[in-house]
Order: C-alpha cells, then structure tokens, then sequence
C-alpha cells in the first residue's frame, strides 16, 4: 500500500530500512542525566514496531547547555553505558538510532535540582520573550569551547554505538540565535555579517567531522520558519541551508516549524489538533527542491497515507511521525501489512505527551495508556 515510505533510504554510510522517523523529543524517562533501562525499552518498542530510524532526545553538550533537569548530560563520559544500552535495544529490531547535540543558548525551561534557576549563555544578552531571564553574552573563549564540546560529545555517542548524530539548531535554540541578527548583535567573528553568523553552524560541522570522520551519519534539526516576527524567516533559513548543503556540512536536514522563544512560536513544537496535518510539507518541499541531501520533515503527520503522499509527491525523503507512534508504537508494522484501519491514530491531544512533560511525569498517550 505504501511503496515510497516502505523503500529503504541511505544517510552516508548507512541505510534506513523505511521512510518512518521518530525524532526527538523529551520523555522524562531519563534517570539524573543518564539513559536507562526505561528509555531503552520505549525506544525498544518502536523500533520493535517497525520504525526506520529513532532519533534520541537531546543531549547536553556542555555544562552551560542545562534545558531543564531530566535532559541527558552527554558531555558527561557516564553517559555513555547508558546510550549503548538504548542502542542495542534498537539495533537488535532493526532500526537504526541517531542522537541529538543540544545547547538551548538563552531557551532555559526548567529550574535546577536545587531550585535556582542556572545562568543561561548566548550569543548576545539579548531575552527571550517567553522566559524571563537576561542571557549573558558568551565570550570568543566560550564559543569555541562549546564548538569543541558539540564534537567532543559526537565522538561519545560514537562509542556509545550510535548510528549518527543530530545537531538540534531547530526552535530559537543556539545555533540558530547565532543565525538571527536580531538576537545576534556581536561585533567579533561569530556577528554582524551572514558569513559570520553562519560561522559557529559552519566551525560545529568541520569540529565534529574532525573528530569522528566523514562516514559518521551527521545531521541538522532547523524550523524552516520560525513562526514569529523576531525569529528565523524561511528565506533565512534557506540561505543558511543553501551555502551548508554547497559544502556537503550535514548528511540531512531534519525540518521543522517554530520557536521556543515566543508563546506564539512554542506551539509548533508539538503542534495541537487545530493545526493541519503534515502542514510543515510545503517548507520542506522548497528546500528539497534545492539541497543535494536527503530532507525529513514533521508536523502532525499521523497516518501513514499522509506520509506516503509526502514522499510521492517529492516534499520530503523521510516523515517524522513521533506522536503516532506515542499512540502506537506498531503504526509503522500495521501499515506495512495493510492494517490501516487497526491503527490507532494520534489525535494531537497533548495530554500525555508534552502535557505530562510540563508536569515532570512520564511520557504517556490517552489512546495507549502503557507508553513510557
């Protein structure tokens, strides 16, 4: 029934089984910083259900890129018997699993194990509209650690046995702060001019290739627009895309809609029922239309016919479909099989998903009660 999802696809020196991506997202499933059993079996049931690839949440790449207290500390080498666990668990199904390199810059969600709120970096000190702190502006010294870090943290996830990796510059997070001149209004290198703001995307790609080779699966999570008057616009984000795909800097561009840095922009992160299915398509569908790399593309995509027209019709070479299968962790088998009708569809609630997450429980689904 589905020719196109069900084709295998290949990402440098690996081939994905099918089209079917569950990409990142936070699951409250992670023990003080490190993966664990519970992650590795939520993960297990997925690619058990036939995902093509499984990309892990984000992984903290320096000390300053706290997001909130159940965010995996993969600058932390005891990371790493934890994520070689969530990849056997995966592997042994059939699915291949990348991890995400994540540094949220000013975008703090969460408080402190002790209760305070952490000092957020970022390009300038310019605030967010949604979170109430003044970031301070990270000095040359700090960027180049952190670049270092992004690949210094690849190289962990390496030998954790991961497939690949994920740089997160999607919703308003460092990366892309550094791309925005309104939020980027340093006068050194890493400011000011196109060129030097795409710099610190550029310096993380060549850091990361450095250190863990060119046949190591790498990748970029950007929003192709920002959804909000003081984000990325989608012509910005094309001309980033554009001179990073003209030097082969990333394998894949994994694309997305809006930011964490507006209560406007937030609601793209986990799209509700209001939004149209698979709307992110036509964004994707321009940038495919002028990279080399192969494009994933996500957004309430919850039936496996809406992803099959996707493919077809040349808006995208993969489909994240993450909350379908929250709802159901066999969507991806019952399809290959023709059973459409016994698979149970996400309806975008967000009760048990993202709602659980804003009250530190567990990831869940009101339609299957048993996930996480």
């Amino acid at each position: 029934m589905f020719p196109n999802l069900f084709s295998p696809l290949r990402l440098n020196s690996i081939e994905i089984r099918n089209r079917i991506v569950s990409t990142g997202h936070q699951t409250v499933l992670v023990s003080n910083g490190i993966p664990n059993d519970e992650l590795a079996a939520y993960h297990a049931a997925r690619a058990k259900g036939g995902a093509g690839l499984i990309i892990l949440e984000v992984g903290a790449v320096h000390e300053t890129a706290f997001f909130s207290t159940h965010t995996i500390k993969a600058y932390q080498d005891n990371c790493i018997p934890g994520y070689r666990k969530v990849a056997r668990a995966v592997q042994q199904h059939g699915a291949n699993v990348f991890g995400q390199l994540f540094h949220p810059g000013r975008e703090i969600y969460g408080l402190a194990a002790n209760g305070t709120r952490p000092v957020a970096y970022a390009p300038s000190n310019i605030p967010a509209e949604r979170y109430l702190l003044a970031p301070r502006a990270m000095s040359k010294d700090m960027v180049e650690e952190i670049i270092d870090a992004y690949a210094d943290t690849a190289v962990r996830m390496a030998e954790s046995s991961l497939d690949g990796v994920e740089v997160v510059a999607s919703h308003g997070y460092l990366p892309s702060q550094f791309l925005n001149p309104l939020v980027n209004v340093r006068t050194d290198e890493y400011g000011g001019s196109f060129e030097n703001r795409l710099r610190f995307l550029r310096d993380i790609s060549k850091s990361i290739r450095g250190k863990v080779g060119d046949d190591f699966p790498l990748g970029l999570r950007i929003s192709g627009d920002e959804k909000a008057a003081a984000g990325l616009q989608q012509r910005d984000v094309m001309a980033a895309i554009d001179a990073l795909d003209g030097e082969g800097a990333f394998d894949y561009y994994n694309i997305i809609a809006g930011t964490s840095a507006t209560a406007g922009g937030a609601v793209h992160i986990v799209p509700p029922m209001r939004v149209e299915n698979g709307y992110v398509a036509p964004v994707s569908a321009t940038i495919k239309q002028r990279v080399k790399m192969p494009v994933i593309v996500g957004g309430r995509i919850n039936q496996p016919q809406e992803a099959e027209r996707i493919i077809a019709a040349g808006q995208a070479d993969m489909c994240g479909m993450t909350r379908a299968m929250i709802c159901d962790p066999k969507m991806a088998q019952k399809a290959r099989r023709g059973a459409v009708e016994d698979i149970r569809a996400c309806i975008a609630c967000n009760q048990a998903c993202i709602g659980h997450m804003q009250v530190d429980a567990a990831i869940s689904c009101i339609q299957h009660p048993e996930t996480g």
